[in-house]
C-alpha cells in the first residue's frame, strides 16, 4: 500500500493536533468518573481515517496510542495492546465506514464514522482493560456510563462538522489536478 505526500502531511498535522490537545489538556474533559475525564483525542484519528483511508487513520491512531501510553500507561500496566490497538482501529474502522457511506451522504458518513470511531475507542480500551484484568466489568461499565454519552456526542458532532468541508476541498483539488494532468 503506497502512501502519498499529501497523506503523510495530513497524518502529521492530525498527529500534531492530537499531541497539542493532549499536552495542554484540552483533549480531556474532566468528569466525575473512575477515568477522571472524557476525551476528544479520538476525533483527529476519525478525521484522518475518513479523509485519507485506513493506513493514515491507523498511523494517526498509533500516535494517539503513544500519547495515551505516556499519560495513562501506568493505569493499565503499560500494556500496549490496551492503549495502542483500539486507537489504531479507530482510524481503520472510521475509514471503512466513511468510504462505504460517503457516496450516499457525506454528512451521514462523517457522523457514522464519528460514532464508530468513538465506540471503537471506548469499547476497545475498556474491553481490553477488563480482559487483561486492569478493571472489573463493573468499573468499566461505570466509565462507559459516565464517559460514553459525552464522548459519543462530541465525536459525532465534531466529525460531522470537520470532515465534509475538508473532504469537499480535497476532492475539488484532486479533480482539478486530474484535469490538468
Amino acid at each position: 500500500m503506497k502512501i502519498s505526500t499529501k497523506q503523510i502531511a495530513l497524518a502529521g498535522i492530525l498527529a500534531a493536533i492530537t499531541a497539542v490537545l493532549s499536552a495542554i489538556g484540552v483533549g480531556f474533559i474532566p468528569i466525575p468518573s473512575l477515568a477522571g475525564a472524557a476525551t476528544i483525542l479520538h476525533v483527529p484519528v476519525i478525521v484522518a481515517g475518513a479523509l485519507s483511508g485506513v493506513l493514515v487513520g491507523g498511523l494517526t491512531g498509533f500516535i494517539f496510542g503513544f500519547f495515551s501510553f505516556v499519560q495513562f500507561g501506568s493505569i493499565v500496566g503499560n500494556n500496549p495492546v490496551v492503549l495502542f490497538l483500539p486507537r489504531i482501529l479507530i482510524g481503520v474502522f472510521s475509514a471503512l465506514v466513511f468510504k462505504a457511506l460517503a457516496k450516499k451522504n457525506l454528512y451521514l458518513a462523517a457522523a457514522v464514522a464519528g460514532i464508530v470511531g468513538t465506540l471503537t475507542n471506548t469499547v476497545g480500551v475498556l474491553g481490553f482493560a477488563v480482559a487483561f484484568g486492569y478493571f472489573t466489568p463493573q468499573a468499566a461499565l461505570g466509565i462507559v456510563i459516565a464517559n460514553l454519552p459525552l464522548e459519543l456526542l462530541l465525536g459525532t458532532i465534531l466529525s460531522a462538522l470537520i470532515i465534509p468541508p475538508i473532504y469537499k476541498v480535497l476532492i475539488k483539488k484532486e479533480s482539478s489536478e486530474n484535469k490538468e494532468a
